[in-house]
């Protein structure tokens, strides 16, 4: 059973729980009840309509990076908090996957002869994931151009 079958299923339980308390607890104590439901609900639902537009809205990114020790130090921390479950690499280019699924990925752009293309020493890389892991590489890149 995975976690959000789970979740559902406790909060089916408590709404359960919930109806059957206006047969046994005093109404101010149903009514109470039934207001931390409702709200657990539409929470829930929320946050599912949420996880469902982010997973469904990939972005996209350009980065200039002095090293390969970016992709490591920023990329996959964040990839990580995404719970990616393995990373692929070949011919330059990273993938990054969630139970089987293709999360996203880094891709080399390549010159004529197959090599990384370097401008003034940098790599140019497009990355390709969810907005809001997008939103945390930018920021993450903004503030380690700070303290440099």
């Amino acid at each position: 059973m995975n976690f959000g079958r789970l979740m559902l299923f406790i909060i089916g339980i408590f709404t359960v729980l919930t109806v059957l308390s206006f047969f046994i607890l005093e109404k101010k104590y149903s009514i109470s009840l039934a207001m931390i439901d409702v709200s657990v609900v539409v929470f829930a639902f929320l946050v599912w309509l949420n996880d469902k537009h982010f997973h469904e809205r990939p972005g996209q990114r350009v980065f200039s990076i002095s090293d390969r020790a970016f992709i490591e130090d920023v990329i996959v921390r964040q990839m990580n908090m995404h719970g990616i479950t393995e990373i692929k690499e070949e011919n330059g280019i990273i993938q990054f996957f969630k139970n089987g699924h293709k999360t996203g990925e880094v891709r080399f752009r390549m010159d004529e002869n197959g090599q990384p293309v370097k401008i003034d020493g940098k790599y140019i890389i497009e990355i390709e994931a969810p907005e809001y892991i997008l939103h945390n590489i930018d920021h993450e890149t903004w503030s380690l151009i700070g303290r440099k």
